[in-house]
């Protein structure tokens, strides 16, 4: 099988990431010409061109061998979307404990938002509880909100359940600090994680909050 991979670097600062995975097993592609078993390189034209110099590589995969492309969206990181170890395993094609190496040594904060959400899930099922992940997105506000303390005030979404899931920023050396929400509300509630992207007005926030919801 022949790949095209390019290693240049994309809008908003990404880089990509190429791992070739055959069975079980993966690893990742640095730029050697060839590794036994795994792949050869049949060209690699490179372009000169300040911060935007790229390879072009055509790639000949050995049978059984399959790409791994890795690409953060634009202002977010890879697995943004993904809600467990599980589903980065189903994600990638990869065993779990394989999986959670890969993105361990590559995404390090998608890392530590899905041992925060098995933690918490963890300890909310031992309480014979299941747990709820809501999202509250806010953000680009008027000029007359900013005046009126719309980045200081608490922001709410709501559960399955019809309950109120509200968060507040933390407290920062020069004010309100949504880089450390705290959830209020529900009890028990967690903040999983906080990703800020760029906008009007101090951009938008995206804010992710794990919540134990009785077993039905």
């Amino acid at each position: 099988m022949i790949y095209d991979y390019n290693d240049g670097l994309h809008a908003a600062g990404r880089h990509p990431r190429l791992y070739l995975a055959k069975g079980g097993e993966v690893r990742k592609f640095a730029g050697e010409n060839q590794v036994p078993g795994w792949y050869a390189v049949v060209t690699a034209q490179y372009t000169k061109s300040g911060k935007w110099s790229n390879t072009q590589y055509k790639l000949d995969l050995a049978p059984g061998v399959r790409p791994l492309n890795f690409l953060s969206p634009m202002h977010g990181t890879w697995g943004d979307n993904l809600g467990s170890w599980g589903e980065v395993a189903q994600n990638v094609g990869l065993p779990v404990d394989v999986a959670q190496k890969l993105i361990r040594s590559e995404y390090k904060g998608t890392a530590e938002r899905l041992d925060k959400l098995e933690e918490f899930a963890l300890a909310v099922e031992a309480q014979g509880n299941e747990t709820e992940t809501v999202v509250i997105s806010f953000g680009s506000p008027t000029n007359r909100s900013i005046r009126e303390g719309y980045w200081e005030k608490p922001k709410s979404s709501q559960a399955s359940d019809g309950r109120a899931v509200t968060v507040e920023p933390g407290k920062g050396e020069y004010g309100a600090d949504w880089y450390k929400p705290v959830a209020v509300e529900p009890e028990g509630a967690k903040v999983i994680s906080a990703r800020h992207s760029p906008g009007m007005h101090g951009g938008y926030w995206t804010i992710e909050v794990a919540m134990p919801t009785t077993a039905s």
